[in-house]
């Protein structure tokens, strides 16, 4: 069990990941990429144990380039946790 308010905060960005950190998240928690424009959530990455810590998670690379905000819910109900400020992601150069 946590205590506290749940929390996920933007850090940092590369071309192929984004780090955040967390704190005060229940087991079961998961991180998705959400489209700004439309709404789409990408596949998550679970927090088994929840608490606090950082994660990195892996930009797909079909990811198209457009505002983010990563979204922490729980993986079984689809409930909302917290989520990030926006981000940029821009596609990679080839």
């Amino acid at each position: 069990m946590t205590s506290g308010t749940p929390n996920l905060t933007y850090v940092s960005q590369t071309v192929q990941n984004v780090t955040a950190t967390y704190a005060n998240l229940p087991a079961n928690t998961e991180i998705v990429f959400v489209n700004q424009t439309s709404g789409a959530a990408s596949d998550g990455t679970l927090l088994d144990a929840g608490g606090s810590g950082s994660v990195t998670l892996d930009i797909a690379p079909d990811l198209p380039a457009g505002g983010y905000h990563l979204l922490a819910r729980d993986r079984s109900t689809q409930q909302f946790i917290a989520q990030t400020v926006p981000f940029y992601h821009s596609e990679p150069a080839l």
